[in-house]
């Protein structure tokens, strides 16, 4: 029988009616640590107080807690302010020292909690636009220069970034239903800082997150940003459908609005087309398949990666747009004042 404290902790975190949350947080966290979480937010001062230990060892746990992925904190009135991470996931699952650490059934806890409780209590509603957006492999983005926007344009992406950094894929460490990498994942600005200060984050070159994007293309990765302004990029990651828990959510689980489509759609030339099925071998949304020896695009289910066009050794395949800029533009999730605050529970 888990002990109240943990269901408590898992009700700080949203959660109180999970069958998992406290099993996992009983595995991983002392009661003592516990303690601290639920004093939160505060700067170590106060919850010194409240839970009657002195500040410098608050001070140690708080920095603990940080370095594991439960805490983020923020500076106010020269004084450390920490607060519980808003998105667990995010967080603590690109660290492999835990799992490492407490081995399967650890992980087999936090895939029943994604595939049982966090993906079927996913409020899309609430972001009121998509969490991620799909973005194409860059060659096979027909337009001119000068029309292609910023936002769909992964080389642009990491020019403008100020940090970034690569850290392994919590989803695929995870689910473990594949054996593509696990160490393709971007964080952007002030999410790769943290991971960084972390330590479970290496610090990357443009050129070298260009050379990990090939190689995912390469692999059939499906690119996907989450769908901020451009001061609130977070993450770029290299997705498979049997793993990524936005992909995952929406094909297997059915979530709707977990993800969108770029402003593209798959065209094929049927002069061109040798009917080979690369392209429906590469495409993880169903939307590609062969009928008479030719590719047909199901244009309801193309999400317009570009997949299948960047491997097309006929080049009968391009993408051809079929959306309006605005429908990037109009459909941004509005980047918050103060990074940080994206990430705390206040």
């Amino acid at each position: 029988m888990v002990e109240e404290i943990y269901r408590q902790l898992s009700k700080a975190y949203g959660f109180p009616e999970s069958k998992y949350l406290p099993k996992i947080f009983e595995t991983c966290l002392t009661k003592e640590e516990v303690s601290v979480l639920l004093s939160l937010p505060a700067i170590p001062e106060e919850v010194a107080t409240k839970v009657s230990v002195e500040v410098p060892k608050v001070a140690k746990i708080l920095r603990e807690l940080f370095k594991k992925g439960f805490v983020v904190y923020k500076q106010v009135d020269d004084k450390l302010r920490y607060g519980l991470v808003s998105d667990l996931v995010a967080f603590i699952l690109p660290d492999k020292r835990d799992f490492e650490k407490f081995g399967e059934e650890f992980l087999d806890l936090w895939t029943r909690y994604l595939d049982e409780e966090y993906m079927p209590n996913f409020d899309t509603n609430e972001f009121k636009l998509a969490y991620a957006r799909v973005i194409p492999v860059e060659k096979t983005i027909p337009m001119k220069w000068g029309e292609i926007l910023p936002y769909e344009r992964i080389s642009e992406i990491f020019e403008n970034a100020e940090t970034l950094a690569v850290t392994e894929c919590a989803c695929r460490t995870m689910i473990r239903q594949c054996d593509n990498p696990t160490d393709v994942c971007f964080s952007i600005n002030k999410f790769a800082e943290i991971l960084l200060e972390r330590g479970i984050a290496k610090r990357i070159s443009k050129e070298e997150a260009l050379s990990i994007v090939k190689r995912c293309e390469d692999l059939g990765l499906i690119h996907q940003l989450n769908n901020s302004e451009t001061e609130g990029y977070e993450f770029l990651c290299n997705c498979c459908s049997c793993c990524c828990l936005i992909l995952r959510g929406m094909m297997v689980l059915g979530k709707k609005g977990t993800t969108t489509q770029s402003r593209f759609v798959s065209s094929v030339n049927s002069e061109l087309c040798d009917g080979c099925g690369i392209c429906a071998t590469r495409c993880q949304f169903g939307a590609m398949s062969i009928v008479d020896s030719e590719a047909v695009v199901d244009k309801e289910k193309c999400f317009g990666c570009g997949l299948c066009a960047s491997k097309c050794p006929t080049t009968a395949i391009q993408l051809i747009q079929v959306r309006d800029p605005e429908y990037i533009t109009d459909n941004l999730e509005e980047a918050p004042p103060v990074p940080i605050d994206a990430f705390m529970i206040e």
